[in-house]
């Protein structure tokens, strides 16, 4: 009841102090109407902010229904190495049956094909030409269902013998491709093929409905699924990730072959059966691996507690701490808007590696050993984006701390160290009316989505000793007196 008094008169005192108002000119959040600073009754201030870069540990996860990444960033001019490799199962559509047709008849295996969706790249395709290495997953591999996906930094065992390689030109990875079944050629889009071992497909071939395809635990028995690796010694162009989507229509093992009568030599029928990730039997792991290097790698290591750059890579990747040493010194005052300004200056005028399309900010709780959401201006309930902030705009990034420090100056409450990254997925609790609330499923095993797909996307941000005071990270507030 007593905050509720104490809104009404926020509001009112506001009202009273300026009929005509208008929006903070620094502003793209919200659409609240805020005082113009005249210096008489409305003022602003701008507060120092301390900024510090760190290393993730990340222990990301990606769902069976998100993209995966794969291929080689060997050297980010700025940031250094990443790698991506992925594993997933592919498996017929129902059992009790064999899928490859039998009686009366001998088949003639022409070709095995792994098809993939291919759904988009970062970083420098036009330089980009990568050998994609198709492995079997290991039979002891520990690889099966997992509705919230395996973590990033997951190590996974696969027989060494490769079943099948192609060297990928990254800027044909959009490219139409021919399939040809029976009489008909179709013309798929967005789906990179590479034939495999026609070893495989007689292994499949040789197995009937008393062993593996009985029902789905003994065809995991006998097939996990398979590895889609980098050839890094043989990759000429290691510049960029694609990401491929192993739930995709476009994505199955498919195997062509040719039906021949038992009575005689004719060729009865040329056809194909197709083994994909079904909803059934999900298992897939995105395996991503960051090494920082170059500047990013320097400042990483510089032992200056105030960067004048922060370096924020997208999960797996790093973030900066923030400290507003002046802001439990502040006297009370009516807080009408507080906002912390982030501003790029990374320098890729081709835009090669691109920004994150999101930053997320939340607080450091120390004495709770908890990463806590922004008390007050941020909840997982709401279109957060738009009333928090967060999105790129105008090569900035902005964010709503008005309540949160209203909290502080009025009723003195904590006063945390803050935390920006840009995160695949966020854990961070909310604390709400003394309840800590986690994200909904499946943000308790995986996290609340904030950028996709993984790895995608990295920018340098002006920090708090930034040498232009109009770009450096800093908390604008404008207020009234009481």
């Amino acid at each position: 009841m007593k905050r509720n008094l104490f809104v009404f008169f926020t509001v009112a005192l506001s009202f009273l102090f300026v009929i005509s108002c208008e929006k903070i000119d620094t502003t793209d959040i919200g659409d609240d109407l805020i005082p113009a600073v005249d210096n008489v009754h409305t003022f602003d201030t701008i507060l120092e902010v301390i900024s510090d870069n760190f290393l993730l540990p990340d222990s990301t996860r990606v769902l069976n229904s998100e993209a995966h990444a794969w291929g080689v960033i060997e050297n980010d001019p700025e940031f250094g190495k990443t790698k991506g490799d992925f594993y997933f199962s592919l498996t017929p559509s129902r059992y009790g049956t064999h899928p490859f047709p039998q009686k009366d008849s001998t088949l003639i295996i022409d070709s095995v094909v792994l098809a993939l969706a291919y759904v988009g790249a970062f970083g420098d395709t036009s330089t980009s030409l990568q050998r994609m290495s198709v492995f079997e997953i290991d039979y002891d591999a520990n690889f099966k269902d997992s509705v919230i996906g395996y973590p990033i930094n997951t190590v996974i065992p696969y027989d060494p013998t490769v079943l099948g390689s192609k060297l990928v030109d990254f800027t044909t990875l959009d490219d139409s491709v021919k399939d040809v079944r029976k009489r008909d050629t179709l013309r798929l889009k967005n789906q990179l093929r590479i034939q495999l071992d026609k070893n495989l497909a007689n292994r499949f071939l040789a197995y009937d409905t008393s062993n593996a395809y009985k029902n789905d635990s003994t065809f995991r028995t006998l097939f996990k699924g398979l590895a889609i690796r980098v050839d890094e010694a043989g990759s000429p162009g290691k510049n960029a990730l694609a990401y491929f989507l192993p739930s995709g229509v476009n994505t199955k093992l498919i195997f062509y072959y040719r039906v021949q009568s038992s009575t005689s030599s004719a060729i009865v029928d040329t056809v194909s059966t197709e083994f994909a990730f079904y909803q059934f039997n999900f298992a897939n792991a995105n395996v991503l691996s960051r090494t920082p290097a170059n500047n990013y790698l320097t400042y990483l290591n510089n032992g200056n507690t105030n960067d004048d750059k922060v370096y924020i890579q997208s999960s797996p990747g790093s973030y900066a701490t923030l400290r507003i040493p002046n802001l439990n010194t502040l006297s009370n005052r009516i807080i009408h808007r507080a906002e912390l300004l982030v501003e790029s200056i990374s320098n890729d005028p081709l835009e090669k590696f691109g920004k994150p399309g999101t930053l997320f900010l939340d607080a450091i709780d120390t004495a709770n050993k908890r990463i806590i959401t922004i008390p007050y201006d941020f909840t997982y309930g709401n279109d957060f984006e738009t009333i928090f902030g967060g999105p790129i705009k105008y090569n900035k990034y902005n964010f709503n701390l008005s309540r949160y420090v209203q909290s502080i100056v009025t009723r003195h409450e904590n006063d945390y160290n803050l935390r920006l990254y840009a995160p695949f997925r966020t854990n961070s609790t909310e604390v709400r009316g003394g309840v800590s609330i986690t994200p909904s499923p499946p943000g308790e095993n995986s996290g609340f989505p904030i950028n996709s797909p993984l790895a995608y996307g990295r920018v340098i941000l002006a920090g708090g000793s930034y040498a232009d005071q109009t770009k450096k990270i800093r908390l604008r507030i404008i207020y009234s007196k009481i």
